[in-house]
């Protein structure tokens, strides 16, 4: 039960899609929801690929694929990108590592920002709309999976930058290599079903040493992670993935 509404609490927290179920989980306990970010991610997967299938007999392929970066946006209310800009904002503003993080909590938009989000948008449309068709569900259902997975390793080797505070802070003081296994494992049985081990493996690699050299960069930075690093993380690691299915 206790795992359950740990699920629950994961998609709630991590999208916008309306669960009306409230969940009364100890403090001490929310840590458990990293384990399941996988589970969101294939859940967003999912949703944007019936999305595309109703979508591209109704417009072009770069249309299309607009629109799906959009939804996914909506779908997470954009806590991710969002994270992705004020990353940008703090860690670009040459400041020390207080001035950073508070860059990081202000709700205005800087230039840095800015540009990381636009560059972001344009560049996960365009490597979508490379990838070829016989791909394009894997791709789908996988990238955001994989990115999800990343969030969860760069929470089991990171410490928070501001001391536990918000649910990122807590998350990172106590989610750990049990959440991450617990994650693999959820990744590795959906990624199964519907692409090569071997292919999957190699993304792993890929994903792992770069969320682990990102996080490592950011943490030398301000002393650890928050949960816009994490977003920032997640936004990366997904459009990484883009690109490692426009490849193949």
């Amino acid at each position: 039960m206790e795992e359950l509404k740990a699920l629950i609490l994961s998609i709630q927290f991590m999208t916008g899609i309306p669960i009306p179920i409230n969940i009364d989980v100890k403090e001490d306990k929310i840590y458990k929801i990293a384990s399941y970010f996988p589970v969101v991610g294939l859940l967003i997967g999912g949703i944007l690929y019936i999305a595309y299938l109703l979508l591209k007999d109704l417009f072009s392929r770069e249309i299309v694929m607009t629109f799906l970066v959009a939804f996914s946006y909506i779908l997470t209310r954009g806590m991710h990108i969002d994270g992705l800009a004020d990353t940008f904002d703090g860690l670009f503003s040459n400041k020390d590592r207080e001035k950073i993080i508070e860059i990081m909590k202000d709700s205005r938009l800087g230039t840095n920002g800015v540009l990381a989000l636009v560059f972001m948008v344009i560049l996960k449309i365009l490597f979508l709309s490379d990838i070829r068709q016989s791909l394009l569900f894997s791709a789908l259902l996988v990238s955001p999976v994989i990115a999800r997975l990343s969030v969860v390793f760069s929470i089991a080797i990171s410490k928070s930058a501001r001391g536990g505070k918000g649910l990122g802070g807590l998350l990172l003081e106590r989610a750990g290599l049990r959440e991450f296994v617990i994650a693999l494992l959820i990744s590795t049985i959906a990624g199964y079903f519907v692409m090569p081990l071997k292919d999957l493996a190699l993304l792993y690699v890929i994903f792992l040493s770069f969320t682990y050299l990102i996080s490592k960069y950011i943490s030398k930075k301000i002393g650890g992670m928050t949960g816009d690093t994490l977003g920032a993380v997640n936004e990366f690691v997904e459009l990484i993935a883009f690109i490692y299915f426009s490849i193949l």
